[in-house]
Order: C-alpha cells, then structure tokens, then sequence
C-alpha cells in the first residue's frame, strides 16, 4: 500500500460508507457522481483492495472496506479537529443538532444558556426524538450533530461513554398480584424499548404494556405516578423512584453506549462536536 493516503479520497470514501450510495455521496461533498466514482477507484488502487459491492439498493462496503472505515474514522476526525482548531472562532450560523428526547430538558437548562453566552451569535435548531430515528435523520442529512444511544457498537461517530439502564418504579407503587406486570416505554427507535422487551420474554415474566409514548416525560411521568414500571439511566435517578420492586425480580438491562454524530465537512458542527463533548453531560 502506498505510504500516502489522500484526505480528499478518504472523506470521499466515509461519505459512501456512510450514504450506500455514490450519488448521495456526491451530493454530500458537492461533486459530480462521476469524479465521486473515480476517486474510489483511485483508493482502491491505493490500498490494493476492493472496497465496496454494488448491489439493487445501493453499495456495501466489503471486508476490507469495514476495516479501513475503522482504522481510518479517527484519523480523519483527528485531521479535521486540528484544521477547526488552527482557526478559532465564535461559532456563527445555523446548525441543527438532534438530542434523545429524555436529555432535552438538561441540555436546554444546564448546556445551552452557556453554549449560547459564549457564542451569541449560533442559530442552534434541537431536534428531540428517539435514538433510532436521529440515527436515520443524521443519515438522510437532516441533522449535522447527533447525541444517540445504542445497543450495540457504531461504525461512526464518537463514542462518550456508555449507559446503564435501571428498571425503576414510583416509591409507592405496588405490583398486582395475578395480572401482568404493566410497565411505560417509548415508541419503537428507543433501544432501552427494545433491550426491556426482550430480556422479559426471555426471562418468561408476564407483562402488559399499559403506556407507550414518543414523548420520554410522558412515560417518566406515568413511572412516577405509580401506575407502572419503567427505565431510565442509572445516572438520572431521581428523588420518588426506587430500583426495587416489592415482590419481582427483574433481569437486569443491557449496557448502551452513548455516540456524537457529527457532520465531518461542516466546520461549525465540528466546533458544536467539541462543545458538546466537554460540557454536555446525562
């Protein structure tokens, strides 16, 4: 493999792994779907290695283009922070940043009067929705920084940290004696949704979802009238709820991992990535 990797070849190759699709790709760094295709041949070239598959629904990425997506995030991360450092300013203009809608309410109270007294002039539109549905709008471009929780690991973005669901219940709560267990979640694209469920089927416990919600202080909201049993982050517990649940022992829940998703060719996101990082906090 040649000594030299071209950074304009790499962003063009994270732009198609990102997007499946050169044409998406193209639009995304402002270039014909031509000059888009010729550079992945040139890096291909480069690294003696195929990178990506065609297929009906747009382009994978092969063995090798996997493994050069994730040796190669942090280096182009690295390379574009240090550009973004090198030219210091205030932060001017329109971003949009999507945040789980449960961290809404501490990013607007504790991050954003300080985000905004320092750079008075940002035009910060928040976006408050499920994990699963910020993943998919940071996809189709519809956000340029992404807070989001998972499951399993990501192939991009910046991991923070991870997080540690709890079953909770309001302190007053009492379980009925025969019916299903009832508990409050989000909508589906909630992966703490998703981890609950499944560790109750398996571990056999009869449940009935009494509530469902997009909205995550409705669902909080019904937890701590005691009408039934929820999740929330073990670091977000707060003064009413309790972990234990008189009479039922529940599974405990899997560790999730916290991302910032950033746009890496929007300098201002890159600024707000940095601002996030260090003064945001569950």
């Amino acid at each position: 493999m040649s000594q030299r990797l071209n950074i304009d070849l790499l962003r063009t190759f994270h732009a198609v792994a990102r997007f499946r699709s050169f044409k998406e790709a193209a639009n995304h760094v402002h270039r014909s779907a031509s000059t888009i295709t010729t550079q992945i041949h040139k890096l291909e070239a480069l690294v003696g290695q195929k990178l990506f598959n065609r297929n009906n629904q747009g382009v994978e990425l092969t063995m090798y283009g996997k493994k050069l997506l994730t040796e190669t995030t942090d280096f182009l991360k690295s390379h574009d922070r240090l550009l973004a450092s090198l030219t210091p300013q205030r932060m001017q203009g329109r971003i949009r940043l999507g945040l789980p809608d449960s961290y809404a309410a501490a990013f607007m109270r504790d991050f954003l009067p300080m985000l905004i007294a320092d750079n008075p002039l940002l035009e910060l539109e928040v976006d408050a929705r499920s994990s699963g549905e910020l993943f998919a709008m940071f996809s189709r471009k519809q956000v340029d920084l992404a807070l989001v929780v998972s499951a399993q690991p990501l192939e991009q973005g910046e991991r923070l940290g991870d997080i540690q669901p709890v079953w909770v219940v309001a302190e007053h709560f009492k379980p009925p004696e025969q019916s299903p267990l009832p508990i409050a979640v989000q909508l589906t694209g909630c992966p703490y949704r998703e981890s609950a469920v499944r560790a109750l089927k398996e571990h056999g416990i009869y449940y009935r979802i009494m509530l469902e919600s997009a909205s995550s202080p409705a669902v909080e909201a019904c937890v701590l009238s005691g009408l039934a049993v929820g999740m929330i982050e073990e670091s977000r517990m707060t003064a009413g709820l309790t972990r234990t649940i008189p009479g039922v022992a529940l599974p405990d829940l899997a560790v999730h991992h916290l991302y910032l998703l950033s746009d890496s060719s929007n300098h201002l996101a890159l600024h707000l990535h940095e601002q996030v990082k260090v003064g945001f906090s569950i």
